[in-house]
């Protein structure tokens, strides 16, 4: 029997032994696994924070490229829409329109100046802007419906200024209209 029990004797040091260097091997391997498990976690979290700005800046580029293209597209339709006649026949058609709607409204139209086509606000473009100044006698209703009638004549022209002041005749409304147009290069 004494045998027998030192055979299990040293197997069961053996054992324990091998018992005692599998846990100092865990002891030694655990923390570097566990360094190299949150290096990992580390470089994910960093990997995905850089992946997030990266969607962000191409989210705003993409916001970006749609704006300018939006805006291209409103230039380009602006662009077309402006006059294409010569300033003698741009003028003719404002002068014809004031008086005929002037005449509907009830309003007298005291003065039209036209003013001389200039590049100064477009110097290197092929652009250039027309004011028309004119004003307008008669009574405050008849001047709103001349207004509104003006706008809806879809003319190229857009308010630059207006003023409405009483005098002794009614009142009276000087506007001055600016266009632009574009000029054959």
């Amino acid at each position: 029997m004494n045998a027998s029990m030192r055979s299990s004797s040293i197997w069961a040091a053996g054992g324990g032994a091998l018992v005692l260097l599998s846990l100092l091997a865990g002891l030694v391997m655990l923390p570097d696994a566990h360094r190299t498990r949150t290096q990992k976690q580390r470089a994910a979290q960093e990997a995905q924070k850089a992946l997030d700005t990266q969607r962000e800046a191409l989210k705003t580029y993409a916001d970006l490229a749609q704006n300018i293209q939006q805006g291209r597209k409103q230039l380009e339709d602006l662009e077309s829409r402006l006059p294409k006649g010569s300033v003698g026949e741009l003028q003719w058609d404002l002068s014809r329109t004031l008086h005929q709607e002037a005449q509907k409204a009830g309003v007298r139209l005291a003065t039209v100046k036209f003013g001389l086509p200039s590049r100064e606000g477009a110097k290197g473009t092929e652009m250039e802007s027309l004011e028309v100044e004119f004003t307008a006698l008669g009574i405050y209703q008849a001047h709103k419906k001349f207004m509104l009638s003006l706008e809806k004549a879809n003319l190229p022209f857009a308010v630059s200024s207006a003023r409405l002041e009483e005098s002794p005749e009614g009142a009276r409304l000087g506007v001055t209209l600016r266009t632009f147009r574009r000029v054959a290069p």
